[in-house]
């Protein structure tokens, strides 16, 4: 299954780079692309809420679906054309360092935020902690 997966992985990556293989990739991945989002959003939404199952397809299928179609309706057809295909692998690598990126700030930035969350409340219960002690030590002198 692993190596299914990595395989398919190695195709979508150096498909994406090819400007005719790219087009054909798209055209294959319009059924794919939308029905993973669904799936995976449908199953990221009942950790976090108490949405419905089939609404959260829905959103799922339409932003994802919304994602493929700006990508492969009109954002690479226009960079094909306007380049003659040799935008296509800047783009496509410009693309894959977003997606990575953001990957991995939607992992580390809420651990982040949790960390300085807790920093903050610390530095904040330190400080009022001097201050009374403070005044407590000034009403005694």
């Amino acid at each position: 299954m692993i190596g299914a997966l990595v395989v398919l992985g190695l195709i979508e990556f150096f498909a994406d780079k090819v400007p005719a293989v790219n087009h054909i990739n798209d055209a294959v991945q319009t059924f794919i692309r939308p029905t993973a989002g669904a799936v995976l959003f449908a199953a990221s939404t009942d950790v976090v809420t108490n949405i419905h199952p089939v609404i959260a397809l829905i959103a799922g299928l339409l932003i994802s679906g919304g994602v493929h179609a700006v990508k492969s309706a009109a954002i690479r057809p226009a960079v094909t054309v306007t380049t003659g295909g040799a935008g296509n692998i800047p783009v496509s690598i410009a693309e894959d360092v977003v997606a990575t990126v953001l990957s991995i700030l939607a992992v580390v930035l809420p651990v982040v935020i949790a960390a300085l969350i807790v920093l903050v409340t610390a530095w904040a219960i330190w400080l009022l902690w001097r201050r009374a002690n403070r005044t407590h030590n000034a009403e005694w002198d």
